[in-house]
C-alpha cells in the first residue's frame, strides 16, 4: 500500500539529501498499511516503525544542518531550517501520543500528516536549500543566495506553495485543537478515576471495618465463653485440690511415721538375731522356719524401697495438686520475676498424661535470668504448645523442649517430630478461629490467644515447620520489660 510515491520534483541534486529523502519515503510507506488498519494490533506493530522513522529523521536533519554549516549558508536561514526540523520532531511525538495512548488521532490522520509534511519540507524548504547551494557554487555570496531564494515565485509555483502551506497550517491547527480537546478529556478522566478510586477506598474501608468488628465480636464472644468455662474449671480444680490435699497431708505424715516404725522394728529384730546363738537347737530351728516362711531377707530389702516409692508417688500427687492450685488462681496472676524453666516444668506436669501416650520428652534447658511476666499466662502458652505438639504426632514421637538467653532475651522452644505444616497453613495459624482439626475438636483459639499473651509481654511467638518434618515454636521474651 504505497500512499506516498517518489516524485522527480523531490530531487534536490544533493546525493546524501536525496538518498535520505528516499529512505524517509520508504519508511512512511512501510508504516502505511498498519496506520490504515488503526487497531490495537496495528498500533503495536507500527510502534517500532515510527521509532525508526523519528530516529532516522533526526539523523537526516543533523546531516542537512551540518552540510549547510559546512557550505557557509546564511545564519538566519540555518536557524530557520533548524526550527522547522525541531517542529517536526515535537509534532510527531505529540501526534503519536494521541494515536497510541488516547485514540484521539486516527492512523490515517497520522499518515496524512507524515506524507504531507515530508512533501512540503522537500518541495519547499529543501529545494530552497538546494537552490541556495547552487547559487553559492555559481559565485554568489551566502546572503545573495538567501535573498534570491526568498524572491516571490511565479504564479503557478506561488499557488502550489500556498496550497501546501495552507494544508500544513490546517493540519497543525487541527492537531493543536485535538491536543487541547484531548487534554480536557484526560483531565475529566483523571477526575473521574480519582472519584472512583476514592469511592472504592471508602467502600473497602467500611467493609474492612465491618469485617473487623464482626471478627472482634466473635472473638470476644468466644473468649467470654472460654473464660466462663475456665472459671468453672478453676473452681472445680480449687475444690479438688483442697479435697485431695487433706488426705495427702496425713498420708504423708503417716508414711513418715511408718518409715520410722519399720526402722525401729528392724533394729529390734537385729538385737534378737544377736541372741540367736544362746537359744536351744529347737528354738533356733523354729526361728529359722519363721524367717523362711515370711521371706524375712526379702522383706528387709524390699520394704525401704516400697516406702521410698510411696513417698515419690505422694510428691507427684503434691505437684499435681500444686498445678491445680496454680490453674485455679490464674486470674489473680500478677507481674513478677519468674524462672521460665520452672514455668516450663510446671506446664510439662500439666500435660504429662496427654504426652506420655504419644511421645517421649527430651530437655535441653540452660540457666535463665529471672523474667518479669505473668507466669500463669506464660504457662498457659506453653501448655497450648505442648498439647499441639502431642496432637501433631500420629504414633510414638519425640518432643524436645529447650531454653536459652541471648541479646537481652530469654527464649523457650517446643519442637516435635509430628506431621509439620504447609506454608499456607503457617500463615494462618495465629488467626482467631482457624484450626486444622476436625469440626468439634478445636476452637481455633489456642494459638491466637497464645500470640496475644506473648504480644502483651512485648515478646515474639515464631514458628518454623516443614511438612513431614515436624514443627518448632519459639517464645522469646525481653528480660527487662519496657515500662
Amino acid at each position: 500500500m504505497q500512499l506516498m510515491a517518489w516524485n522527480p520534483h523531490f530531487e534536490t541534486g544533493l546525493e546524501l539529501v536525496d538518498t535520505q529523502h528516499h529512505a524517509l519515503v520508504d519508511m512512511i510507506n512501510l508504516a502505511a498499511p498498519h496506520l490504515a488498519l488503526n487497531d490495537d494490533v496495528a498500533k503495536r506493530a507500527v510502534g517500532p516503525l515510527l521509532d525508526n522513522l523519528t530516529k532516522y529523521a533526526v539523523v537526516h536533519f543533523r546531516d542537512e544542518e551540518r552540510l549547510m554549516a559546512q557550505k557557509g549558508m546564511a545564519p538566519d536561514y540555518l536557524a530557520h531550517h533548524h526550527v522547522t526540523h525541531q517542529a517536526f520532531v515535537d509534532e510527531i511525538i505529540q501526534m503519536r501520543r494521541q494515536y497510541e495512548e488516547d485514540g484521539s488521532l486516527t492512523g490515517t490522520e497520522l499518515l496524512r500528516f507524515l506524507s504531507s509534511w515530508l512533501s512540503f519540507h522537500i518541495l519547499e524548504e529543501d529545494q530552497r536549500m538546494a537552490a541556495q547551494l547552487k547559487d553559492m557554487a555559481a559565485g554568489q555570496t551566502a546572503l545573495m543566495a538567501y535573498e534570491h531564494a526568498n524572491q516571490p515565485p511565479d504564479g503557478a509555483h506561488a499557488v502550489y506553495h500556498s496550497a501546501l502551506l495552507d494544508l500544513f497550517t490546517l493540519l497543525t491547527e487541527r492537531n493543536q485543537k485535538l491536543v487541547l480537546a484531548n487534554e480536557a478529556v484526560r483531565k475529566t478522566q483523571a477526575a473521574l478515576t480519582m472519584a472512583n478510586q476514592s469511592l472504592e477506598l471508602r467502600v473497602q474501608e467500611r467493609t474492612r471495618d465491618l469485617a473487623d468488628t464482626v471478627t472482634r465480636l466473635k472473638q470476644t464472644q468466644a473468649q467470654l465463653l472460654q473464660s466462663e468455662k475456665m472459671a468453672a474449671v478453676g473452681q472445680l480444680a480449687a475444690g479438688v485440690a483442697h479435697e485431695i490435699n487433706n488426705p495427702i497431708g496425713f498420708v504423708t505424715s503417716n508414711l513418715g511415721s511408718l518409715s520410722g516404725y519399720v526402722g525401729q522394728l528392724f533394729d529390734l529384730i537385729g538385737v534378737y538375731q544377736a541372741t540367736n546363738a544362746t537359744l536351744t537347737t529347737e528354738q533356733q530351728s523354729s526361728v529359722a522356719a519363721a524367717r523362711q516362711k515370711i521371706d524375712f531377707d526379702y522383706l528387709q530389702e524390699d520394704m525401704p524401697g516400697l516406702i521410698r516409692e510411696s513417698r515419690e508417688g505422694l510428691e507427684r500427687v503434691k505437684k499435681i495438686v500444686s498445678g491445680l492450685r496454680d490453674f485455679s488462681s490464674a486470674d489473680n496472676s500478677q507481674w513478677a520475676p519468674a524462672d521460665l524453666n520452672q514455668v516450663l516444668e510446671s506446664a510439662l506436669g500439666v500435660v504429662a498424661s496427654e504426652i506420655k501416650s504419644k511421645a517421649s520428652v527430651a530437655k535441653a534447658l540452660a540457666s535463665l535470668p529471672p523474667v518479669s511476666c505473668m507466669a500463669s499466662q506464660i504457662k498457659q502458652v506453653l501448655v497450648n504448645l505442648l498439647t499441639n505438639a502431642a496432637q501433631a504426632i500420629d504414633k510414638q514421637g519425640l518432643i524436645t523442649v529447650r531454653s536459652g538467653a541471648q541479646s537481652g532475651q530469654v527464649w523457650l522452644e517446643v519442637c516435635d517430630t509430628g506431621c509439620g505444616m504447609a506454608p499456607d497453613v503457617q500463615k494462618r495459624i495465629f488467626e482467631p478461629f482457624y484450626t486444622t482439626q476436625a469440626v468439634g475438636k478445636g476452637t481455633g483459639l489456642g494459638l491466637s490467644t497464645s500470640w496475644e499473651i506473648i504480644k502483651q509481654h512485648h515478646g515474639e511467638l515464631a514458628v518454623h515447620s516443614e511438612p513431614g518434618k515436624g514443627s518448632t515454636f519459639r517464645v522469646s521474651l525481653p528480660v527487662p520489660q519496657p515500662n
